[in-house]
């Protein structure tokens, strides 16, 4: 009986220590230049959490990014989500800082790098 107390002990312990997955970004492709379309995929966030995606262009600009098509960026059950977007065209080249804020409490940064618009 002593062992199953104390079993059950360090398992009430261990429980809070378990790290749940932090939210991951893949951008693909990771740079383009101005107007590209870009797909933006998430994963590790809360349920049903509803995420804003943002870009800072040069002068600390803000620009919200994957609402095109929808008003509401949503996780699903699982915590992922996919959106299309494209590179703001008054995007410098450069690297530039992308947010994802979700309003659970999930959030993180990445980059993504602008290239010079191809001449043709």
């Amino acid at each position: 009986m002593r062992e199953k107390i104390i079993f059950i002990a360090i398992f009430i312990l261990a429980v809070p220590m378990i790290v749940f997955a932090q939210p991951q970004v893949t951008i693909t492709p990771s740079k383009g230049e101005p107007a590209a379309v870009i797909t933006i995929e998430g994963k590790g966030f809360h349920p049903e959490e509803e995420i804003d995606i943002v870009i800072t262009l040069d002068e600390g600009e803000k620009v919200g990014l994957g609402t095109e098509k929808v008003d509401i960026i949503k996780t699903d059950a699982n915590g992922l989500f996919s959106v299309k977007s494209g590179i703001p065209i008054n995007a410098k080249p450069g690297k530039h800082k992308i947010e994802i804020i979700g309003n659970k409490g999930s959030q993180l940064e990445t980059v993504i790098e602008v290239t010079p618009k191809e001449k043709k």
